[in-house]
């Protein structure tokens, strides 16, 4: 309890006097809701933290499959297929493309 008292500020680290009846009214009132602040509090940043690393590993995931289409463009026109600038790219040449050079798409 004394731990609590001085987390939340009522009690000074040092003071090591008895605690007295209001304070154990305020800590048997207050800790289930301060206990339950600071669960929600930690989930909360939890689910922060998860939704930036998903949005991270979706980030890696479109920019590796933007370098490689790029890439397999490129690679289309060199080895003689009809690719556009934009657009799907036919499956025939993803398919060389990905025998060519072994890279998952």
């Amino acid at each position: 309890m004394r731990a609590y008292m001085v987390e939340v500020g009522l009690r000074e680290p040092d003071n090591t006097s008895e605690v007295t009846p209001p304070e154990v009214r305020y800590f048997l009132n207050y800790k289930p809701s301060h206990d339950a602040r600071k669960a929600n509090e930690k989930a909360a940043r939890e689910q922060a933290e998860e939704g930036w690393k998903r949005a991270k590993e979706s980030r890696q995931r479109a920019e590796h499959y933007a370098r490689h289409m790029k890439l397999c463009r490129e690679w289309g026109r060199e080895s003689g297929f009809t690719v556009g600038t934009r657009g799907a790219i036919p499956k025939a040449v993803r398919e060389a493309y990905k025998k060519a050079t072994g890279v998952k798409l």
